[in-house]
């Protein structure tokens, strides 16, 4: 075999080498996305969403709680918890504990909301969502109620009640007999001391006539 027939016997190697590496890797680019988007079909063809939330209401400088619940409607299982958007002034709400959602499984998730004394009364429209990662937003919108805090009651007036003794009758004193109309004995005693003494006045000077 001459040199010029291994040369070309190497070439035609080569050349076919190169020629399976360069099928390889047009397979591998063009099975790549399809496996993404079979993959992110699978992943993401469905989401959990959140249930209806009914209207919540709260006074300033107090605490209200609601419920709310999240359905995996897709064929994986997410770790879900709550964000919240539109929080009117003076309106926060406390951090809700993350929850694994199995496939086709609903979880309940307890809401609470904090007013200020001074959050802003009237009626607003806040939205929850679930936050799972890779899931875009589904928002669901909820009517939050601030009214003021009735004012305290009014004290009613009271009325003095004077006791009524139920022991021992007991002789009046002298300011109570004279309150009830009674004589007092030392004044009956003075009036007859009176007139014995003008009548004996009166008989010593008749006998003197």
């Amino acid at each position: 075999m001459h040199l010029s027939d291994t040369c070309y016997i190497l070439m035609k190697t080569i050349i076919r080498a190169l020629l399976v590496w360069l099928v390889l890797l047009v397979l591998l680019v063009l099975v790549n996305p399809a496996a993404s988007v079979i993959g992110d079909d699978v992943a993401y063809t469905d989401y959990a969403t959140p249930g209806t939330i009914p209207p919540i209401e709260i006074q300033q400088g107090s605490i209200a709680t609601s419920r709310i619940s999240i359905t995996n409607h897709g064929n994986l299982c997410y770790d879900a918890n709550l964000i919240f958007q539109d929080l009117p002034p003076g309106i926060t709400a406390s951090p809700v504990e993350s929850q694994t959602i199995d496939v086709g499984e609903t979880a309940e998730y307890r809401i609470t909301i904090h007013a200020s004394e001074n959050a802003s009364v009237g009626t607003h429209i806040i939205r929850i969502a679930d936050n799972i990662a890779n899931d875009p937003y589904t928002w669901q919108s909820v009517e939050l109620s601030v009214t003021t805090p009735p004012p305290p009651p009014t004290p009613m007036p009271t009325t003095r009640v004077t006791p009524i003794a139920r022991g021992i009758p007991t002789r009046p004193t002298r300011e109570e007999g004279a309150e009830t109309g009674g004589m007092d004995l030392s004044i009956v005693v003075r009036v007859i001391a009176i007139i014995g003494v003008a009548i004996g006045i009166a008989a010593v000077l008749w006998r003197r006539r």
